[in-house]
């Protein structure tokens, strides 16, 4: 089974994303913030992170940062989610840590987020805009 990690400050987000999750048959754990998200996912190395950008203690392009310089880390799918509309700035930082994908949480549901995560897990990863 599949370990997914949701590092997301919503917690009303998170429940469902977290219900979907284990519906779908994945192991998925929750941290409300980065810093607690990057611990958590060095210590357990969770099969795909699922990153939202803007939280407090420590945003998700320094979470996606900091994993990139462990050897686990490297190579672990993200798949970015946020509220935030990609600009040129956005996407040059996020582009040079090769997430799997960006997705624009208000125009993905809930499903669309769980064929990402299955693709991701089932292909080699890449990075696309959406």
């Amino acid at each position: 089974m599949a370990k997914v990690l949701l590092i997301e400050d919503d917690k009303t987000q998170a429940e469902v994303y977290l219900t979907r999750l284990l519906g779908e048959g994945y192991s998925a754990t929750w941290a409300k913030d980065g810093e607690q998200g990057l611990k958590m996912a060095l210590e357990n190395q969770p099969s795909l992170i699922l990153l939202d950008i803007k939280m407090p203690k420590m945003d998700g392009l320094s979470v996606m940062a900091e994993l990139r310089k462990d050897e686990w880390g490297k190579k672990v799918p993200i798949i970015i989610l946020t509220n935030l509309d990609p600009n040129d700035e956005i996407l040059s930082h996020i582009t040079k840590d090769s997430p799997s994908y960006f997705l624009f949480k208000p125009s993905t549901d809930p499903e669309e987020i769980i064929d990402k995560i299955n693709e991701t897990l089932e292909n080699p990863p890449h990075t696309e805009i959406t």
